[in-house]
């Protein structure tokens, strides 16, 4: 008999108002995770450097830090929007409704024409390239020429304002010649696989643009202290913006044996578990085999065997060898788009098709990866990582196994009451611990990398000030 669990579903996402933010800090191309921690790194580093150089430093953090910031989180989209507009109207490119990138299950770029991907992957690297520029060399000669005016004012005796030199639109523009990009669809892997995640990683994107801001920081600063504290400044940085994060939730689900899982993947996990064990509950032993893994060892070396070193496989050769499976093997292959006609399984989805666990259905998995990614994983035209996936799927078995640990230990039974308590219980947690995450980027980035840059100078120059002169 079919479980109605629809009032219980809505009854679980009401008790779980933290679920929509925290799955802002699962998104990669998520903006507002980055805009919280920039908006503490500039009102940090704008406090700091007005207690040692007063308000002409403090804005010059300010405008360093807050236009960087900006230019960062949306320019490149701006940009590239710009770039779509002239496609779209003066080229007659009509198609730019795909992801850029591939791997061994997703393609979209087979399904597209050469020369909208050939434009679309040019017009994101050309949109990037001019934003870093911007940060890089024409933002610290702004921001150089504020700072003079800043001192200008503050000297009484000097009433003549020196000519400020701002880079002309002509030598933005004949410094950009030299990086035109061919849309004639000649692309390598290598720029193709670029071009997606400079479009669809907003942390990896202020990585690779970190790169030329700071040579381009280092190369405009006005003295060498400045260089250095700007190099070890921006260098420093780089783990805080895209790494700390990751590394201080992982480390504290692994303290308090939580699952980080996204808030997306847990609903449908919820909704499916609840599905299964009925209105009265099943004991841990049950629910525990139930949710395991497959462990047969002469399965899993025939599947070790079958795959040797490749990554996939054809549906096809795996039918041939587990002859019994081939309905769930054609519906686990159904999981990504067919590309030409071949279905193919990784070694996970192999384990999948011969395991007999809840969380290895076909459906489930479909209709879970759907709802995470918003129908990207079913769409042709999308790409989403086999990386990506995987570890979504790994999330799964990580919270039944939670499930059935708390219920060990609890001594109880598990029931949709239990299951949609460890739920919730489990997104607080993750919620609690990504803002943690958050405040300690924030403290590092904002104060202690600006105290100890600031440090560095006092060192090599026994002052404790802003050095305005120029080299």
């Amino acid at each position: 008999m079919r479980i109605n669990n629809q009032s219980k579903q809505q009854h679980f996402k009401a008790l779980s108002p933290l679920a929509k933010p925290l799955g802002q800090f699962y998104n990669a191309n998520a903006t507002i995770p980055t805009l919280i921690i920039e908006t503490g790194v500039t009102l940090g580093r704008a406090n700091e450097a007005n207690k040692r150089g007063g308000m002409p430093e403090a804005v010059d953090r300010l405008v360093e830090q807050g236009v960087s910031a900006v230019v960062w989180i949306y320019g490149v989209n701006i940009l590239k929007n710009i770039g779509n507009f002239i496609g779209k109207n003066l080229m007659g490119i009509e198609n730019l409704n795909f992801d850029i990138g591939f791997d061994e299950l997703r393609n979209p770029i087979k399904h597209i024409d050469k020369k909208s991907l050939g434009f679309k992957a040019g017009n994101i690297l050309a949109s990037t390239a001019i934003a870093t520029y911007f940060i890089g060399a024409i933002l610290p000669k702004i921001n150089n020429a504020i700072l003079k005016k800043t001192l200008q004012k503050q000297e009484k005796g000097n009433k003549k304002e020196e000519k400020i030199n701002m880079p002309s639109f002509n030598d933005f523009q004949n410094s950009t010649k030299k990086k035109d990009i061919s849309f004639k669809g000649g692309l390598s892997d290598g720029a193709i696989n670029l071009a997606h995640i400079l479009e669809n990683n907003s942390t990896a994107r202020l990585l690779i643009t970190d790169t030329g801001v700071v040579a381009g920081r280092f190369a405009n600063a006005p003295n060498k202290y400045r260089k250095i504290e700007g190099l070890f400044r921006d260098i420093a940085s780089i783990y805080f913006y895209l790494f700390s994060g990751a590394h201080v939730v992982g480390l504290l689900n692994k303290l308090t044996k939580n699952t980080n899982i996204d808030p997306k993947i847990l609903e449908k996990t919820v909704e499916m578990l609840n599905q299964n064990i009925g209105e009265d509950g099943v004991d841990f032993e049950h629910f525990k085999a139930a949710t395991s893994t497959l462990k047969d060892e002469k399965a899993l070396k025939d599947i070790d065997e079958l795959f040797g070193q490749n990554i996939t496989i054809k549906v096809e050769d795996f039918i041939q060898k587990f002859k019994t499976t081939e309905a769930k093997a054609l519906d686990m292959a159904k999981l990504q788009p067919i590309i030409e006609g071949n279905g193919v399984l990784t070694k996970m989805q192999a384990r999948d098709v011969l395991s007999s666990s809840w969380t290895s259905n076909p459906e489930f998995l479909k209709n879970t990866f759907s709802h995470a990614t918003n129908g990207a994983s079913d769409d042709k035209l999308r790409f989403i990582s086999r990386k990506a996936l995987e570890k979504m799927r790994t999330s799964i078995d990580n919270f039944t196994s939670q499930i059935a640990s708390n219920a060990q230990k609890d001594g109880v039974k598990i029931t949709k009451e239990f299951i949609e308590k460890t739920a919730n219980k489990t997104l607080r947690k993750n919620f609690a611990f990504n803002c943690i995450a958050t405040a300690i980027s924030i403290l590092a980035l904002g104060v202690m990398i600006p105290k100890i840059q600031y440090a560095i100078t006092r060192k090599m120059t026994n002052e404790n000030k802003f050095h305005t002169e120029e080299d």
